[in-house]
């Protein structure tokens, strides 16, 4: 079941593609595994599963609000910012379901390999989250992956 959300997701990225807009992958938390689109707008769409083990999926809309160039010499390295919103869905066997949703400040790099179109990136998030289980507290997030620009 794992595989076939996930191969749908890359599916509909994949059908979404066009020339200034780009997709992803990466690994992180919430999402241990999941595949990014990224509009010419800002806009960034996740599906992944959840890290948690079981049964799930993870979700979020997030909008790039500024980015730019670090000015390294010889590295095309650039940064960027933004906010969003999360949310999961999970079912551990013997330990019950979760279900929970976050805000989140988000900040990050890329690091575009040379002579290809792949983009390494880092972003960190912060914020606030909701579960049912664990009620109202921090969010702490993050991710790595690789961008096809």
């Amino acid at each position: 079941m794992r595989k076939a959300v996930l191969i749908a997701g890359l599916l509909m990225v994949l059908s979404f593609a066009s020339a200034k807009s780009y997709f992803g992958v990466f690994t992180g938390y919430p999402e241990a595994i999941g595949v990014q689109y990224t509009m010419d707008s800002g806009m960034r769409l996740s599906l992944g599963l959840p890290i948690f083990g079981g049964f799930g999926v993870a979700g979020s809309v997030d909008m790039i609000l500024g980015s730019g160039d670090l000015g390294v010499e010889n590295m095309d390295l650039s940064y960027y910012y933004g906010a969003g919103a999360s949310a999961f869905f999970v079912s551990i066997p013997y330990l019950g379901s979760d279900i929970g949703a976050n805000a989140h400040g988000l900040g990050g790099l890329e690091w575009m390999i040379p002579n290809t179109n792949f983009g390494l990136f880092w972003e960190a998030q912060l914020g606030i989250e909701f579960g049912s289980i664990t009620g109202f507290g921090p969010f702490f997030g993050g991710r790595f992956g690789l961008n096809f620009h």
